[in-house]
């Protein structure tokens, strides 16, 4: 069991949930791609990034919102919100980021530089507050 069954959903703000799940499957991302699963870690970058711009919108929630006329489970709509608001600087990078989850899935297994990916989502998870970024945090897999 792990601790996030023990944390109390209901009286959690939507901040907190969102931070909570973008960390959670950041990590679980990291681990498909050391156990070898791509399609599944590529897929598990895709919602932490998802979720933490869940995360940075509900945390700076005011009454000239980042994202308020943005579909909040539209990830490339909100992308684009915070591009526009500075978050991001680079307003394709969600579209590369979304381009390799596409192949991942559609193609299933495709050779990719896991160590780059990381390094694009954890800079976009950086952006956005969910953590500071120190570089690739994926380890060498051992074969």
């Amino acid at each position: 069991m792990s601790h996030y069954d023990f944390i109390n959903a209901p009286k959690m703000s939507d901040a907190e949930a969102a931070l909570i799940r973008a960390r959670r499957h950041l990590r679980s991302g990291k681990r498909y791609l050391q156990e070898g699963s791509s399609a599944a870690g590529i897929a598990a970058f895709y919602d932490a990034i998802l979720f933490g711009m869940r995360y940075y919108i509900a945390l700076h929630k005011g009454p000239e919102s980042l994202a308020e006329s943005a579909d909040h489970w539209d990830a490339s709509a909100l992308f684009h919100a915070l591009a526009r608001s500075g978050v991001f600087d680079d307003p394709l990078t969600f579209n590369r980021c979304s381009l390799m989850v596409e192949r991942a899935l559609w193609q299933g297994s495709f050779a990719f530089d896991a160590n780059a990916m990381l390094v694009e989502v954890e800079k976009i998870l950086s952006r956005l507050g969910i953590i500071p970024f120190h570089g690739s945090s994926l380890p060498a897999t051992h074969h």
